[in-house]
């Protein structure tokens, strides 16, 4: 089995930037959950369940036969009928967590019990032979209503990411909906008017590997991801962009970098956005920013290029999905010796993001 890692050597690295683990804990931080929603169970799966799912009856929802056999009424001999209320001197045959007939006394087993055309006799229990005296104790082979578990019993924890078996477990048990913590939608505008959308690069133009990128990423995550839209880099078209984006969590690719032709940071200002990370000290990736908007929403800015923008995905998008869809991240991540030495970083304090693959072997 082989997993993904990141190489790491956390030091202060460029002004006015943070080191990578603080600017990993400071996008885990930022992010609290979102509110509980009734989701049907067709369009759960991925979200973490804000509270336990319960039983919404009693289990068994009512008094049921134990095992196989025949439901009495009085003492035998018995005659069997189909009668779904018994009176004295009266069976029904019966299976296992079959709903018993009214007015049943006692459920005897198959194996205790001896049928005679329309007849029964009940083995007696020291002999085994029939014998019309022969008579069950009252109560017995009945399993009463709530035995196992009575009405709202946690079936499944909270905090448990939704499956296809808790989906199962929750219809078996008469549920069509459970609490969640709503997952995040993700809105992503690609920046830049030389990026092509389809088709080879051609006239010095580069195809766009980000717009398809992005939102499968952070569905991975357990996020809602809307198509990536694309926009030219102008100041009043971004704005108009993020205010029209409904998401909690908007993403921009580019322009990222201090400039006069790059527009994130002047309408992040101009927006009135609280800074949270200006910058990280590693390599690559350095240029991505964090802000939090006046409503709320979080706002990601990526450099454009697509090996940067990844770091930027593991450092800020992942714990932030993670954090508003309510799940946890680590606290500490993993670490690993490499075989071979990692590229230099651009500078020499920076925090060094490798792609690695740890090789599993035997049991260890």
């Amino acid at each position: 089995m082989a997993i993904c890692g990141i190489l790491r050597t956390v030091t202060m690295g460029l002004d006015g930037t943070l080191p990578w683990q603080q600017a990993y804990t400071v996008a885990r931080s930022v992010a609290k959950p979102l509110p509980t929603i009734a989701a049907r169970l067709d369009e759960a799966v991925g979200a973490v369940l804000a509270g336990p799912v319960g039983l919404p009856v009693d289990d068994p929802a009512v008094d049921v036969a134990a095992h196989d056999g025949y439901a009495v009424c009085g003492g035998g001999p018995w005659t069997v009928t189909e009668e779904h209320t018994l009176h004295p001197g009266m069976c029904r045959a019966v299976v296992s967590n079959e709903s018993i007939p009214g007015h049943t006394d006692a459920v005897i087993a198959s194996a205790e019990c001896e049928p005679a055309g329309s007849t029964l006799l009940m083995r007696d229990p020291l002999t085994n032979v029939a014998d019309e005296r022969a008579r069950p104790q009252f109560g017995a082979g009945i399993m009463r209503r709530g035995t196992r578990a009575p009405a709202g019993h946690p079936i499944v924890p909270a905090g448990r990411e939704v499956t296809p078996a808790i989906l199962a477990i929750a219809a078996a048990a008469g549920l069509d909906t459970i609490d969640i913590i709503r997952p995040p939608v993700v809105g992503t505008i690609v920046l830049g008017r030389s990026l092509l959308t389809h088709g080879l690069p051609r006239d010095g133009r580069v195809r766009d590997a980000l717009g398809f990128t992005i939102p499968a990423y952070v569905g991975q995550l357990g996020a809602r991801g809307n198509p990536a839209i694309h926009a030219a880099d102008t100041a009043e078209l971004l704005i108009r962009e993020i205010h029209d984006t409904q998401a909690d969590l908007i993403i921009t690719t580019g322009s990222t970098e201090s400039a006069a032709d790059n527009h994130v940071r002047q309408v992040l200002r101009d927006l009135g956005a609280h800074w949270l990370i200006d910058g990280v000290a590693c390599t690559p990736g350095a240029q991505m920013l964090l802000a939090r908007l006046p409503d709320g929403r979080l706002h990601i800015g990526l450099p454009g290029d697509p090996t940067a923008a990844l770091a930027a995905l593991i450092t800020l998008v992942e714990p932030i999905v993670t954090g508003l869809r309510g799940g946890t991240s680590p606290e500490k991540l993993p670490t690993a010796v490499l075989f071979e030495p990692a590229p230099a970083p651009d500078f020499a304090d920076d925090a060094r993001l490798a792609p690695v693959r740890l090789e599993i072997i035997g049991n260890s």
